[in-house]
């Protein structure tokens, strides 16, 4: 009986190539570099650092786009990704005199950005590997190409839960940063991340923490909370019961003094 071939399929989370990455189309000014993202953190990054690269992305010009930039990283779908500021998005990318990266595809649809270096993506592919779900990893993998020697990250804190309406996004892309970062250090550069950012940030040390003490504390303050906040509803409850017996008595005394008491004259007395 024959036997179906099993179709191949590639695996990108392999590391195809451990030789030196192909240098990127960027030059790069010192030996350090601040990438920034728009996290809290994103306000610790030390604007003033004349001996550091600094690197920004995405939509982040519209709280910052007065800083010195040297490089801006747009790897997405600029149009789709702008559909409701895409002129002023455009603006800010053919304004500066920072090396503006995008996509080869992107590159051509607007020709109006000058200083435009295509993303090397198959370059950086044959050494990382594809474990890029975010933008912060692509740029962390085109600073170790490019030789710098401490990389700060800045406003990617890549929070454990939560973000904007309950979303999880973040979270589960925080393990691609995290590789690159490992990469970084695992050839000897120094990166710095802010005590505020997840990034590399473990609730316990696994196997010497009593994790179930820490859970116990936070349940106990989560208890905590809760009783408070059910307190302050009753509060709320009561009070508002309160305007409503208010609300009643003076409709019932307008009714009154609509019906039976006119405005020229006092409860069984005529002026």
């Amino acid at each position: 009986m024959a036997t179906k071939k099993s179709e191949e399929k590639p695996d990108l989370t392999v590391v195809t190539d451990t030789t030196e990455p192909p240098k990127p189309p960027y030059e790069r000014k010192h030996d350090r570099v601040n990438i920034v993202g728009f996290a809290p953190s994103w306000k610790d990054t030390p604007w003033d650092d004349e001996d550091a690269d600094l690197w920004g992305m995405n939509a982040l010009h519209k709280v910052a786009a007065d800083k010195n930039w040297d490089a801006w990283f747009q790897l997405h779908d600029i149009k789709k990704n702008h559909s409701d500021d895409l002129e002023e998005h455009l603006e800010f990318l053919s304004s500066g005199d920072f090396t503006v990266f995008l996509w080869e595809k992107e590159a051509e649809k607007y020709p109006q950005i000058e200083n435009v270096a295509v993303y090397p993506r198959e370059d950086m592919m044959n050494v990382f590997g594809g474990y890029f779900t975010n933008t912060v990893s692509w740029m962390m993998a085109i600073a170790i190409a490019l030789g710098y020697k401490e990389i700060g990250i800045y406003g990617i804190d890549m929070a454990q839960s939560g973000g904007i309406a309950g979303s999880r996004e973040y979270q589960n892309q925080r393990p691609s940063c995290e590789y690159f970062i490992g990469w970084a250090k695992g050839m000897g550069i120094e990166v710095f991340i802010p005590d505020t950012s997840d990034l590399l940030k473990a609730p316990f040390l696994y196997g010497y923490d009593d994790s179930s003490m820490i859970r116990k504390k936070m349940e106990g303050r989560l208890k905590e909370l809760q009783e408070r906040a059910q307190g302050i509803t009753q509060q709320r409850d009561q009070a508002q019961a309160g305007v409503f017996q208010i609300q009643g008595a003076i409709e019932d005394l307008q009714y009154w003094m609509t019906n039976w008491v006119h405005e020229n004259e006092t409860m069984g007395k005529k002026k």
